[in-house]
């Protein structure tokens, strides 16, 4: 990310909500995006697939400048650049199987890849003896699971979650933090993790961004922003 702003401009006010924000994110980390409501957290995360159309700056990935990007050509960006929403967003006439194939569908998968693939996906988010429940048979931290298994079908490299477990109670987003790191470590894949919980943070993150009123404050690993924060913010 190269000099990211966002500004939304209303009736009467005009907000920032990102300003001058640059960030190098290395391929295979974890990085947590902490920050109080209003610090431009989800707006970034939303500007990384262009969810959001940045006001200046650039994102870069694998390369690839998004904003020099076609359509198409962002829609198959997409593909490897998969986000998962404080909402689960489920079907909830569909079964387990039918959330996870729902993608694959309207892909024109054929039916027997289909059928494989959901098999891979849900030993994978261990929710093969629930793959015949319904949303509203399920937990909060299993509904989870099955949004993240419909989120793995085109094996993403970068995973965008924002504020995922804030539904929770504090028992399930610990058991949902654990799957989330053997997920990580299963597929080798780069996590941003929006959060306004510092522990989350702390437990799942390589570095951690955190954030004021759409500035970046500090970079660091856990332990040099508990150690050595770099301002009183």
């Amino acid at each position: 990310l190269h000099h990211l702003t966002k500004t939304f401009k209303g009736k009467t006010q005009t907000v920032e909500a990102l300003r001058d924000v640059s960030l190098s994110i290395n391929q295979g980390d974890i990085y947590g995006i902490i920050g109080m409501s209003g610090a431009g957290k989800s707006t970034l995360v939303r500007c990384i697939n262009f969810l959001e159309r940045p006001t200046s700056g650039s994102v870069v990935i694998d390369g690839k400048d998004l904003a020099t990007l076609s359509g198409k050509e962002l829609r198959q960006l997409r593909q490897q650049v998969s986000m998962i929403f404080q909402h689960f967003n489920l079907l909830q006439q569909r079964d387990v199987r039918g959330n996870i194939a729902f993608a694959m569908e309207i892909a024109g998968m054929k039916r027997a890849q289909i059928d494989k693939r959901i098999d891979e996906l849900l030993e994978i988010v261990g929710l093969t003896e629930r793959q015949h429940n319904y949303p509203s048979q399920l937990s909060g931290g299993q509904r989870q699971r099955v949004a993240m298994g419909r989120s793995i079908v085109r094996n993403p490299k970068v995973f965008l979650f924002d504020e995922p477990l804030s539904n929770l109670d504090a028992k399930l987003r610990g058991a949902t933090r654990r799957e989330i790191l053997l997920l990580h470590k299963r597929l080798g894949a780069t996590m941003l993790y929006v959060t306004h919980d510092q522990t989350e943070a702390l437990t799942l993150a390589d570095r951690i961004v955190c954030m004021s009123m759409g500035h970046v404050q500090q970079v660091g690993t856990p332990l040099e922003l508990y150690d050595s924060p770099a301002n009183l913010f």
